[in-house]
Order: structure tokens, then C-alpha cells, then sequence
């Protein structure tokens, strides 16, 4: 999965000479900041390049937060980062299953911890009341770690409780582009974004879309409600010797402010 990190640097070239042109940066600075709170399900299995076990993942409520700057510099993207919690565990009766050099059998849990930060790198392609779209890179970088207990073979006919884990530090680079519509005199709008990335057996991606309803709009600050859905479909293929294919996703609440 380190083959990611090989195709970086010609999306970050690429995307940069696509989207500099058509760069439309705010006259001032402006300054958002946000909370999601999502209502996620999950679903899928992991392994190793050998056995893969659907495992019953738990669904939860999780959080997401953000914070970005847009400016009036040409050619300089701007920037927003958000911290995204991503975690969960599950069950599963394996039969010889593979896992962090191990044989397991009988019922093991997993944990997959995926929380990561989102770097976003956009440039604003259309920006006023009416309709605005955005686009860029996303590095999501985050200490990704996936985790297995149960039983293996001590060698001398029983079983031993043990745990192994798979584990990647770094980064995952992404296509971005968000985008949404107002409806003039009513504070209403339609917003989407997409993260994408696939090279292979593997892909990403993150998106979400949803309905928003602005309650405060003055010169000093403005304010949004939104409500949508969210899916991230996580599918690796040796990311460092994690092997995953798993969803998340559900309704989420959040809300937003401009200074």
C-alpha cells in the first residue's frame, strides 16, 4: 500500500495545475470552523494476504471537527484541517485464520482504530451566493492500527490467549471537491463533498451531502446548520500489512461558522 505514497506526488502536481488557473480566492480572509457529530454503522472484514474474516462490527456515534482559512493569495491554496474519529471493534468464530503471523480459532475480536486528520489543499473554483465549488488534494494522515485477540495453538496440544497487530503511519493523499448550491432569500442550501483515491485492488473513498438552513447571517459572523449522510468505504490491500475492506457510514447533525 506504500504505492500510494508513489502516486502523491503527481496527484499534488496535477491537481495544482488544474486548479490554479481558475483560482478564485476571498477578497479578505475568512475564517471557518465546524463539529459533525455522525451516527455511524459499520461493516466489513479484515486479514491478511492469505484469510480475510467478516467480523461484526459495532456501530457508534462518532465526532468530527474542522477549521479552515481561505485567503485572498493567488495560487495559494487554502487550507483546511479536520480531525475525524474513526474506531470501532467486532467479533467473529474464525477457523485457521491468518492474522500478524498467527493461526487463530474460536472466537477473537478485533479493533480497528483508522481516526485520522484530514489536510485538505483546495482552491476555490466558484465562490458566491448562488452556487461555489471547490477543489484540491486530502492527505489524511492518521496512526492506523488494526488489532486481533483470541486463541492460537501453544504447541503442546492446548491454546493460548495472545493479541497481533498490523500497524501504518502516514499518509493516504486524495482527490478532493466539494460543492454546493443556495437558494436565494431563504438561508437554504444543498452541500456535497467527495474524497476519492484507487490504484489497483485498492480505494477510498469519503463523501458525504446533505441539506443546510443558515439561521445567522450578519458582516461579523454567519452560522449553518447541517444535516446529511456520510459513507467511507475503506479497501486496502497491504497498507503496510493491514488488509481491510470496510464501511462506515450513517446520518449525521453538524453545524458551521464564518468569520
Amino acid at each position: 500500500m506504500h504505492r500510494y505514497n508513489k502516486i502523491f506526488a503527481t496527484l499534488l502536481t496535477g491537481g495544482a495545475l488544474i486548479a490554479a488557473p481558475a483560482a478564485m480566492a476571498d477578497t479578505i480572509a475568512g475564517l471557518y470552523v465546524g463539529a459533525q457529530y455522525w451516527h455511524m454503522s459499520a461493516d466489513g472484514s479484515v486479514g491478511s494476504d492469505t484469510t480475510m474474516e467478516d467480523f461484526n462490527l459495532s456501530d457508534d456515534d462518532k465526532g468530527a471537527v474542522w477549521l479552515a482559512l481561505e485567503h485572498p493569495v493567488p495560487l495559494l491554496p487554502n487550507l483546511k484541517l479536520r480531525y475525524n474519529q474513526l474506531d470501532t471493534d467486532g467479533e467473529a468464530d474464525v477457523t485457521d485464520f491468518e492474522f500478524g503471523g498467527e493461526t487463530y480459532n474460536g472466537l477473537a475480536t478485533t479493533d480497528l482504530d483508522l481516526d485520522h486528520l484530514d489536510i485538505i489543499m483546495y482552491y476555490e473554483i466558484l465562490d458566491n451566493d448562488t452556487v461555489w465549488l471547490d477543489l484540491g488534494l486530502n492527505l489524511k494522515y492518521g496512526d492506523y492500527k488494526v488489532a486481533v485477540t483470541g486463541e492460537i495453538d501453544d504447541g503442546a496440544g492446548g491454546t493460548v490467549s495472545t493479541s497481533t497487530s498490523e500497524k501504518y503511519n502516514g499518509v493516504i493523499p486524495m482527490l478532493y471537491g466539494a460543492g454546493g448550491v443556495g437558494f436565494p432569500f431563504t438561508g437554504l442550501g444543498l452541500f456535497g463533498e467527495a474524497n476519492w483515491i484507487g490504484y489497483d485492488s485498492n480505494y477510498l473513498y469519503d463523501v458525504q451531502g446533505g441539506v443546510s438552513w443558515k439561521f445567522l447571517d450578519n458582516p461579523a459572523i454567519d452560522a449553518e446548520i447541517q444535516l446529511g449522510y456520510r459513507k467511507l468505504h475503506f479497501n486496502v490491500d497491504d497498507l503496510s500489512d493491514i488488509y481491510a475492506d470496510v464501511d462506515f457510514d450513517g446520518g449525521f447533525i453538524g453545524v458551521q461558522a464564518h468569520f
